[in-house]
């Protein structure tokens, strides 16, 4: 048993995020003959919405795991201490790093055909104009300057060309809801997929613990009493009822965090196996330090923590 599973838990997110940025940086993209090479090859799609837009939902996949990495470098940061720097800041970090990683399992799915990835991701960039658009005039508070209108016209303009090139192929455009984001529909996918769904695909599979980490971390992060009662410790009795005494303290153990966390290595593991094959780099560097990752968890916790 280690001496500081704290640093055991912290070296293991770094044992995995580092090959996967050199990796990064030396590929510069995927390698030829890959999945996602072949998809781009021809780019059949092409439209208003990309000219490459194979290789465009493609290249998101690497850019998300990336966002995922940068979080666990955050969390590691965190837990990097005989005792944690902080008792509920890891449980954001880590809901984040989860909820990212699921999006990149889903956008590198293997098997889906080549517009239903690219339906994916621009209905990402969709739904990402439409809120940059929402709060630029929230701002702006009905008084728009000529730049904020020209902003906000470039928006519209690309929204347009996404929600048209989507109809020329197929797909099923729906922009006209003022309240909802707007959201591309094609073939089996007739409504967004939730966070929960996504992530309980990634972790869970099924088996509910996706959604049950991803529900827990989200109370943590949104102060809810379920989330933040996990670390509560009552110690002692009221002194004094009429001014509500505290009575208790915050505490975390290593193992305790490891349990609550264990979707984070779940996460990694899963999505960049699928990253890895879509861009048909090789796992050498990456895949050893990945299963370590979830053994090292898993021993911390107490328990098997399997992808």
């Amino acid at each position: 048993m280690s001496s500081d599973p704290w640093g055991d838990l912290a070296d293991s997110l770094d044992a995995v995020r580092e090959p996967f940025e050199r990796d990064r940086d030396t590929h510069q993209g995927f390698l030829p003959g890959s999945p996602a090479a072949l998809e781009a090859a021809s780019e059949p799609f092409a439209d208003d919405w990309a000219t490459a837009p194979s290789r465009n939902a493609n290249i998101a996949g690497v850019h998300l795991a990336t966002v995922a990495m940068d979080h666990l470098a955050g969390l590691a940061t965190l837990l990097r201490t005989h005792e944690p720097a902080c008792i509920y800041g890891p449980s954001s970090l880590a809901r984040s790093a989860i909820e990212i990683s699921a999006r990149c399992y889903y956008l590198m799915e293997p098997g889906i055909s080549p517009l239903e990835r690219i339906r994916r991701q621009q209905g990402e960039r969709l739904a990402g104009l439409w809120e940059q658009k929402k709060l630029a005039e929230v701002m702006s508070s009905g008084k728009m300057s000529a730049e904020v209108q020209e902003s906000i016209a470039r928006m519209d303009l690309r929204m347009k060309e996404i929600a048209d090139s989507a109809h020329r192929h197929g797909l099923t455009p729906r922009v006209k809801d003022k309240k909802r984001l707007p959201f591309l529909a094609g073939p089996g996918a007739s409504k967004p997929v939730s966070s929960t769904s996504l992530v309980e695909e990634l972790v869970g599979q099924g088996k509910g613990l996706g959604t049950i980490s991803y529900q827990t971390l989200s109370a943590v992060g949104h102060g809810r009493e379920q989330g933040m009662i996990q670390y509560f410790n009552r110690q002692g009795v009221l002194l004094d009822r009429t001014h509500g005494d505290l009575f208790g303290s915050i505490e975390a153990s290593a193992q305790q965090t490891a349990v609550n966390l264990a979707g984070t290595p779940i996460a990694t593991f899963g999505m960049l196996d699928r990253l890895y094959a879509q861009f048909g780099w090789p796992s050498l560097s990456v895949g050893p330090p990945a299963k370590r990752l979830l053994q090292i968890w898993g021993r911390v916790a107490g328990a098997s923590i399997q992808s």
